[in-house]
């Protein structure tokens, strides 16, 4: 777990700088003289990461963060400075968050048992981001059939906790509570490790993309197990 006091740092493979990178992030870290910046290191949660790209292809890969999509601040360059000071400092300042507790996810959420896959939810800010939790309990059908000497749970049921992660994040704004929340596909989805009967999973959620008048939302999807990443993928919600 990180210090509140750290932001990471990402950085491009370098290929094409068209400016002094290192330089550049010096200057920045100068502004906030109470925080470190480190290298942003795989798993590990940060107020924000700083994706630093010596061009606008914006190359660096950035996969296997736990940080929602919304706290990754890319710099490109000099020009962007201050802007880029002004996003840091907004995620150091934090946002209001607020937890739920497992009957106020069942509050919120159509589903039930046995698709229910939120247990509780430990930091929401509605419309933004979202970390929630399950645990893949060995009493799961799919665990019967999928292997029966080998129990792995299936991706789709790790997709449908993003989901319904998603589904909560977006629910809670006011725009679509009391909606019915639909799944309409996966835009990208990558396994990177087996979860297994007990393992608890640690699910990221935060908005990418939105069109409120059609009920339309695109959310990134991290799902961790222990530390590590277990599954990233992007879901596309429709609220009716």
């Amino acid at each position: 777990m990180a210090d509140n006091c750290q932001i990471g740092v990402r950085y491009c493979g370098g290929c094409n700088p068209r400016y002094d990178r290192v330089a550049l992030v010096k200057r920045l870290s100068s502004f906030f003289p109470e925080t470190e910046f480190v290298t942003a290191q795989a798993g590990v949660k940060y107020p924000a990461v700083l994706v630093v790209c010596g061009c606008p292809t914006r190359c660096a890969n950035t996969s296997d963060l736990a940080v929602p999509a919304g706290r990754l601040i890319y710099l490109s360059g000099w020009e962007e400075l201050l802007p880029v000071r002004e996003k840091l400092s907004q995620a150091l300042k934090g946002q209001e968050a607020r937890s739920l507790s497992h009957q106020e996810v069942l509050g919120i959420l159509p589903h039930r048992e046995p698709m229910l896959f939120i247990d509780t939810v430990s930091r929401l800010v509605p419309g933004e981001e979202a970390v929630a939790s399950f645990r893949a309990r060995l009493e799961l059908p799919c665990f019967a059939g999928h292997f029966p000497d080998a129990p792995v749970l299936p991706g789709i049921y790790t997709i449908e906790a993003a989901a319904q992660a998603a589904d909560i994040l977006m629910m809670t704004t006011g725009r679509y509570g009391g909606k019915l929340p639909l799944f309409m596909g996966v835009r990208e989805a990558n396994f990177r490790r087996k979860i297994l009967p007990g393992d608890p999973l640690e699910i990221h959620v935060s908005l990418l993309e939105e069109k409120t008048e059609r009920g339309l939302a695109v959310c990134r999807g991290q799902v961790f197990v222990d530390g590590t990443l277990a599954a990233d993928l992007e879901v596309r919600l429709a609220f009716r």
